[in-house]
Parts: structure tokens; C-alpha cells; sequence
């Protein structure tokens, strides 16, 4: 008796937990889903806007670029060696790109 409790309580333990880890995998799911959904035909991300940057040479961030698109609440930012970053939802910037070397 006392062991099917145990084992009864692990389950319920088990299932109130990975409910959660579920839902946020779906969710990633459906946010890939719906930016494939919204680019246009031509391939333009027309969301994205330019954020300026004023600073001088010397300076930090200088020949950085930086766009947003604050509606889909994502982000780029291109360094100036031509490394693309990319933010999500505020997750941080991830390397996702290179310039590409003439060969």
C-alpha cells in the first residue's frame, strides 16, 4: 500500500512539473512558426528600423550598426567586421552570422 502511494505521488510530482517545460516548448514552437508567417514575399524584414548610433571614432560602438523591430520585440546588430547578432524577445544577442570571404 504505502509503495503505490509512493509511486502514485512521484507521478502527480512528475506530471505537475513537466506540464510547464511542455508549454514553454510549444510556445517556442508557435513563435517560429508566427515570425515565418510574417515575412513577406521579397524577403525584406520591413519591421525592422535603423537605431542610430552616434558614436565617434575611439569610441566603443563605433561601426556598429543596430536595427529593432520593437512590434515582433527582436533585434540585429552587425559588427563592424560583419558578424550578425540577433535578440529574441529580450533573450540576449546570439552570433548567427559572418561576413562572407571572397575566395
Amino acid at each position: 500500500m504505502k509503495s503505490t502511494v509512493l509511486i502514485t505521488t512521484f507521478g502527480l510530482l512528475a506530471a505537475s512539473l513537466g506540464a510547464p517545460l511542455l508549454a514553454a516548448d510549444q510556445d517556442a514552437a508557435a513563435e517560429r512558426t508566427a515570425a515565418a508567417d510574417t515575412r513577406p514575399a521579397d524577403g525584406f524584414d520591413h519591421g525592422m528600423r535603423t537605431v542610430p548610433n552616434n558614436a565617434a571614432p575611439g569610441q566603443r560602438g563605433h561601426g556598429w550598426r543596430y536595427f529593432s523591430d520593437p512590434e515582433a520585440r527582436r533585434a540585429v546588430v552587425i559588427s563592424p567586421e560583419g558578424d550578425y547578432y540577433l535578440s529574441r524577445r529580450g533573450k540576449g544577442l546570439r552570433w548567427v552570422a559572418a561576413e562572407q570571404s571572397s575566395s
